[in-house]
């Protein structure tokens, strides 16, 4: 049977609430770590959220707990936001929420470009931008190397007229680390997103994330937990003594802070659609973190479970 995330997190009542829940946090750790974007200094908090489980479409209940989870997001420092056209209606139902809410003068919101045909990624882009009523992106991106030279070509001249703030490139698969090498070291990017976790995937700390810091790109990570499988592979054990030392109090937050404490890391987009994990992921942007020797303990830690 796989274990949920709910049996790891922690329900607390709201943002004023989470001293009184976890009393051994001080004011420091209780604030939002933030990071520098190396194009142009400005800071956006380390912990955002990734939305490719919000294409739920007219189902009003479903909605509701994601408006929960966004109001939950934005109310405890949270700006950074992350979606695509190709995750269904999640660009819909986001643009919704963040509507009802009243809070995207707020957010830094990241959308990308992800068809093979030039014709439908204009189409797209410009989709997108009536979607969330907005003239401009803070961070729109080539996702998964898809007609990538031809896209970034398009999300320049775009960039140019001023639509977008900064461009970036996406992936999740290896086999693409080559590509963004290549397009690290040939373009001018502000931004990268590619995947890290602890649980499956680290090579990218080697191999991409220094060659960003390098060329002066800023990184964002998806995919901090690797799957849903890791919860119920953690489920076999008790989370360590040694893991109060970077003032963590759940498994979530174990993954989280070995990814944000990392150098190099700009910010993380993990999955958060109920506001339960929302709460339990942002104090993983808080307070201390690991140092190295303790991520090559993290790092033994989970390889031995």
């Amino acid at each position: 049977m796989t274990v949920s995330r709910r049996l790891f997190t922690q329900v607390s009542l709201g943002a004023g609430a989470l001293m009184a829940v976890h009393p051994n946090l001080n004011a420091a750790s209780t604030k939002l770590i933030e990071r520098t974007i190396p194009a142009s200094g400005e800071s956006i908090p380390v912990i955002g959220v990734g939305t490719n489980r919000y294409g739920v479409g007219n189902d009003k209940a479903a909605k509701a707990t994601l408006k929960q989870a966004l109001g939950k997001f934005h109310e405890l420092g949270g700006t950074v936001i992350d979606t695509a056209p190709s995750y269904g209606s999640s660009e819909i139902v986001l643009s919704e929420l963040i509507s009802d809410l009243g809070i995207q003068k707020d957010l830094f919101l990241a959308s990308k470009v992800d068809s093979r045909n030039l014709t439908q990624n204009t189409q797209r882009f410009n989709a997108s931008l009536e979607r969330f009523n907005t003239k401009k992106f803070d961070l729109m991106q080539v996702h998964n190397f898809k007609d990538w030279e031809n896209s970034l070509a398009l999300l320049k001249e775009r960039k140019a007229a001023g639509e977008i703030r900064y461009l970036g490139m996406t992936t999740h698969m290896p086999s693409q680390y080559e590509l963004m090498e290549k397009a690290l070291r040939e373009h001018a990017l502000d931004f990268i997103q590619v995947n890290l976790s602890l649980a499956n995937q680290r090579s990218s700390s080697q191999r991409l994330i220094p060659l960003a810091v390098d060329q002066g790109a800023a990184v964002l990570i998806n995919r901090p937990f690797g799957g849903g499988g890791v919860f119920s592979t953690l489920s076999k054990a008790k989370l360590p003594a040694w893991s109060a030392e970077f003032e963590c109090e759940s498994w979530g937050q174990f993954l989280l802070k070995y990814v944000v404490s990392q150098t190099g890391v700009t910010a993380v987009v993990p999955g958060m659609t109920k506001a339960r994990h929302v709460i339990d992921n942002i104090q993983g942007g808080m307070g201390e973190m690991p140092t190295a020797a303790l991520r090559k303990r993290q790092e033994d830690f989970f390889d031995a479970l």
